[in-house]
């Protein structure tokens, strides 16, 4: 019986604090304006007309949200009166059922009940307070409003520390999958391990053979060092005699080289002693030719001169002129040049 008791306040409580939740939580279009409001704080200029501006635009916005903030809590102070009003009545109601069904039941049960009341009635104690015996309604203003913030502190508190349970959560979530990756990795970490262990066994006895294989090709390099020099030695050697069998075949080619430079030279000696003589005889040649043109030039030019004195003698000064005389000279010239062409020696 006692659970069925307690199970209408149970519901009852559970009905007001949702319906003070709801109350407490914001509409849509309020959210709305408070990001409208904090995105235009923050894109506020430095200067003061850019402050007196964003100031003077912002007031009516912040008093129109102020008056709404009001309206809300003087609805959300009227809803929590009556809802303890009918929380209260209701209450009333079953402790004066409780205490008929009280007078019925046997001594030990009245004793209990008397408990469960006195229970029930410390719990309640200040709603009770809070109501006249009357019956009316009357509320202290100062006692709802700290009835409201007390509520009200109390939502934030329980957000915040739904908040901090869903983070511990999430951090517990976080650390149970991180010491399973950490079981995990330490899984294959043994694993690898072991594979290095017997990779390294293996290394080992292959290190051993290559010690082993190594020293016989310290013996082989040796050897093969002395190899090397005895072909070093053979090949200093080849390439000295290859050296002198090409100095000698370059001395061969030089002798015979000087001696076509010598046949040349002696021929084209002879040649130069033939040209000399010829020269010479060509000169001597010459020079008689030239003797007996200048005799015969001079007596020409001897006999023309007669000539051209006669003339002009018999025509008179009158007849000499320009044309004349350009005539007369053209004639000189042309036996000048007849002459000139008959005797090879003239130039």
């Amino acid at each position: 019986m006692m659970g069925g008791r307690l199970e209408p306040l149970g519901d009852s409580w559970s009905r007001v604090t949702a319906e003070i939740g709801d109350l407490f939580r914001p509409p849509f279009d309020l959210e709305e304006r408070m990001k409208m409001l904090v995105l235009n704080s923050a894109e506020n200029g430095d200067t003061f007309a850019e402050r007196a501006e964003s100031y003077y635009e912002k007031r009516p916005q912040l008093l129109a949200l102020l008056q709404d903030l009001y309206n809300g809590y003087i609805t959300l102070s009227d809803r929590y009166i009556q809802t303890l009003a009918k929380h209260h009545q209701h209450q009333h109601q079953h402790q004066h059922h409780r205490r008929q069904s009280s007078q019925i039941s046997t001594t030990d049960y009245d004793c209990y009940d008397q408990e469960d009341d006195a229970e029930s009635s410390l719990s309640y104690q200040q709603p009770q307070s809070m109501l006249p015996n009357k019956g009316v309604l009357e509320f202290d203003a100062d006692a709802v409003n700290v009835i409201v913030a007390d509520l009200v502190i109390k939502n934030v508190e329980y957000d915040v520390l739904v908040h901090e349970m869903s983070i511990m959560e999430r951090r517990t979530s976080e650390s149970s999958r991180k010491m399973e990756l950490q079981k995990n990795l330490l899984e294959v970490l043994e694993s690898e391990r072991l594979i290095l262990l017997n990779e390294n066994a293996r290394l080992g006895y292959r290190v051993t053979a290559l010690v082993e294989e190594n020293k016989g090709l310290v013996s082989e390099s040796m050897f093969m060092k002395r190899k090397a020099s005895e072909l070093a030695r053979c090949v200093l050697k080849m390439r000295e005699d290859h050296r002198v069998y090409m100095l000698n075949r370059k001395i061969e080619d030089l002798q015979g080289q000087i001696y076509g430079l010598e046949k040349r030279n002696k021929e084209y000696y002879e040649q130069i002693v033939k040209r000399d003589q010829n020269v010479k005889q060509e000169k001597a040649s010459i020079d008689e030719k030239k003797n007996v043109h200048d005799l015969s030039l001079d007596g020409c030019s001897k006999m023309e001169v007669v000539v051209v004195n006669q003339r002009f003698k018999k025509r008179g000064s009158a007849s000499v002129g320009k044309k004349g005389g350009s005539r007369l000279w053209e004639r000189v010239k042309n036996m000048d040049l007849f002459l000139c062409g008959l005797d090879p020696t003239c130039t």
